[in-house]
């Protein structure tokens, strides 16, 4: 399976990268600043580029199996543009221009979906983006309705407290119908996102993932 993965030079990007090339994969990296990188392997193209441009972001897509973006707005209260945004409408046009169908990204429980229960892990987190951090809310809802008109075989991968400690090796998915803890290992967050590049449990859904 050929990969290709924005937001490599992330905590979780690079997690991703790095579970995948010890998996076998071949890995293609989009990114705007290839020395933030520092995996070397065989099985890995680095391609520098910006989201805005979509000719690149085409190319890059071409011969891909599965794309995977780990691209997030800011954690900012207010800053310039919708770049993230620009970029992911970039990526689904190149995807639908080189039938590419299957495309996995990242968001948080702010992103509702219709399977959702009202619970403290679908409720809380959107009560508090709008209050702290208004335009990424803004943003990251945008993304997501996007990509559900897109009509691509999509995975929306939502949690709520990433974290830097270990893992336990296999998260736990809810809907607000499960309690599960918020808060959860960027390496737990990689290892989600690249089983679901495997396995296609939850195509056209949105899983919000725990501890």
């Amino acid at each position: 399976m050929k990969l290709l993965i924005f937001g490599a030079s992330g905590t979780i990007g690079t997690l991703v990268v790095e579970k995948a090339l010890h998996e076998g994969f071949d890995v293609k990296v989009y990114i705007r600043n290839p020395s933030k990188l520092t995996i070397i392997h065989p099985k890995l193209e680095i391609i520098k580029g910006e989201l805005h441009d979509y000719d690149k972001i085409k190319n890059a897509v071409s011969g891909i199996d599965t794309v995977i973006s780990t691209l997030g707005p800011p954690v900012k209260r207010y800053y310039n543009g919708f770049h993230v945004l620009e970029g992911h409408k970039n990526i689904i046009r190149a995807m639908k221009n080189e039938n590419v169908k299957r495309f996995i990204t990242i968001a948080t429980p702010s992103v509702r979906f219709e399977k959702d229960i009202p619970s403290l892990i679908t409720k809380l987190p959107t009560i508090m983006a709008k209050l702290f951090l208004p335009k990424a809310y803004k943003e990251i809802v945008e993304i997501g309705n996007f990509i559900v008109l897109s009509g691509l075989d999509w995975t929306i991968v939502r949690f709520v407290s990433p974290n830097n400690t270990k893992g336990i090796g296999d998260a736990k998915v809810t809907f607000g119908d499960k309690k599960v803890k918020m808060g959860i290992s960027r390496a737990d967050i990689a290892q989600f996102i690249l089983k679901e590049a495997k396995e296609n449990n939850y195509i056209r859904s949105m899983p919000i993932i725990g501890s």
